[in-house]
């Protein structure tokens, strides 16, 4: 099993826990705010954006919305991406270690949780953290 705190970057940036395929608990950054002028149909500029990682994950998530739902493959490739360059952000891991803990098993029963947890991380839309530190609904 990896040592997830000792893999932390020196410039570890604590957010969202996430169980990945190790069984283990990895935390992925928090996005910062980041907006930008975006022209509406009406043809008056308005602002865009929102919670971000920065441009380049922006852009995986602009080729998200357009891969073609049927394309699976597609698609998995683009979430692969997503969630490996949130991680390697956080932590140096080799590539054999994201084999381990993005892996996708459908042996494994907890296998589909563990990736609705990680993609509503990867789209902005993880659970707020409470006061005492559980995750408010």
């Amino acid at each position: 099993m990896l040592d997830e705190r000792a893999l932390r970057r020196t410039k570890f940036s604590p957010g969202p826990e996430v169980t990945l395929g190790d069984g283990g608990k990895w935390s992925l950054p928090t996005p910062s705010l980041r907006l930008f002028p975006l022209r509406g149909e009406d043809g008056r500029i308005t602002v865009g954006g929102g919670p971000s990682f920065g441009a380049e994950y922006e852009a995986l998530m602009d080729d998200l919305a357009d891969c073609d739902p049927e394309d699976a493959t597609g698609r998995l490739t683009i979430q692969f991406r997503m969630a490996a360059m949130l991680l390697t952000r956080n932590y140096d891991l080799a590539d054999r270690d994201l084999r381990e803990l993005l892996v996708i098993d459908a042996e494994d029963p907890e296998c589909r949780e563990r990736w609705r947890e990680i993609n509503r991380v990867m789209t902005g839309r993880a659970p707020k953290r409470l006061a005492d530190g559980s995750a408010a609904p």
